[in-house]
């Protein structure tokens, strides 16, 4: 699976905290699962809000993530969580809501591939030589969605589908 996020560091959260975000949002990342990773107990993404309104409205929209679980800067044990988290702890991957900065030099051909039979099977565009598709990236609410456009008409995806292609 694609996995454009940068794993959540140390680093991450102080630069995140620096720049005002004081609420964090813990859901399962499966996209972050690799068969070649032995022993792994969990896969989590952590999404920064410097809105404590957004941060809720992330968690309160995944009821059924048993993973789920809000952190504010404020309350000095999820500091010590945070912290714990950004150690990268044994058995567990832990990765941000922020992209790597060569994330779009790991989309593969075969991935390609599946964007461009999301788009003839899905839509009525028709790219001519010359034209483009654009394809975006963004995170909302810990999972990866695509903004496709094409001239004038843009469309906007879970990731997750056109994987499925």
């Amino acid at each position: 699976m694609f996995n454009p996020t940068y794993p959540f560091t140390k680093e991450v959260l102080e630069a995140t905290v620096k720049g005002g975000s004081f609420y964090f949002v813990r859901n399962s990342y499966h996209r972050s699962f690799d068969h070649f990773h032995e022993n792994i107990k969990g896969y989590f993404i952590i999404t920064h809000y410097n809105d404590e309104a957004k941060a809720y409205a992330h968690f309160n929209s995944i009821p059924n993530d048993g993973n789920r679980f809000l952190y504010e800067w404020s309350n000095e044990e999820h500091k010590r969580k945070l912290y714990m988290a950004a150690s990268q702890p044994e058995g567990y991957k832990v990765y941000s809501a922020y992209f790597l900065p060569n994330y779009k030099d790991k989309i593969t051909k075969p991935l390609k591939d599946k964007i461009n039979t999301y788009m003839y099977k899905t839509t009525n565009w028709k790219p001519g030589r010359g034209e483009t598709l654009s394809v975006d990236l963004y995170m909302q609410y810990g999972s990866l969605y695509a903004v496709m456009s094409y001239n004038t008409e843009k469309i906007k995806i879970k990731f997750d589908e056109i994987e499925k292609m």
